[in-house]
């Protein structure tokens, strides 16, 4: 029995024809991997919101998590060492579509994310050396996967666990998140904007302030 193909998270598609103008992305993601903890919490939401079925495999996910002992940390002097591998949607058609001998790539209407439609694709791997990221991933079943953007809500940004509202009050941690879905322009104003003095609270003030049980 046939397993069945990941979902694909779209609003719908839009083929073009060859020699046609396509529009780039505007908004994309964008990680700040010298912060990444290497908690894989992207790749699992990754994985099962793509499932047609429930299971929960990072093998599956359209983001990965790699180690680089040169990445230097603004936490860490020595550096986390992760980075995290996403896809940059190239200018449209990117490397990875123009080298598909099925043109089983289409086009996300709202966020003109180039996708892969699964029942033209042969599996041929044509567009895993042709990404020059790295970022086409082949599942365990021989599907070629890439980041769909989840159609224009990407879970990996809404999961990552870096997030300020994700984290515990009181706890020491940078004013950014590893994820990003921004414009470019937007996301270079983000990460320029200077940081906000806030006092954090320790586990013993915030014990005495009340923030905390003393049984915790």
């Amino acid at each position: 029995m046939m397993e069945m193909p990941q979902k694909e998270l779209v609003n719908g598609e839009t083929w073009f024809k060859v020699g046609d103008l396509i529009p780039n992305v505007d908004k994309k993601l964008f990680a700040l991997s010298n912060l990444c903890t290497d908690c894989k919490i992207c790749e699992v939401a990754c994985s099962l919101i793509h499932s047609p079925d429930g299971e929960l495999n990072p093998l599956y996910s359209r983001i990965k998590i790699e180690h680089n002992p040169q990445v230097t940390s603004r936490v860490n002097k020595d550096g986390f060492g992760f980075v995290t591998a996403i896809c940059h949607h190239c200018g449209n058609p990117p490397p990875c579509a123009e080298v598909c001998p099925t043109d089983a790539f289409y086009y996300d209407p709202v966020t003109l994310a180039a996708i892969i439609d699964q029942d033209k694709c042969i599996q041929c791997m044509e567009c895993v050396p042709a990404c020059p990221f790295d970022v086409v991933f082949v599942a365990p079943t021989g599907e070629l996967l890439k980041c769909d953007l989840c159609g224009g809500d990407p879970v990996c940004v809404k999961a990552c666990s870096t997030r300020p509202d994700n984290l515990n009050q009181g706890k020491q941690y940078s004013r950014l998140p590893v994820l990003f879905f921004e414009t470019k322009k937007d996301y270079t104003a983000i990460i320029r904007k200077p940081v906000e003095e806030h006092k954090e609270l320790g586990l013993g003030d915030a014990m005495l302030a009340g923030k905390v049980s003393t049984a915790a």
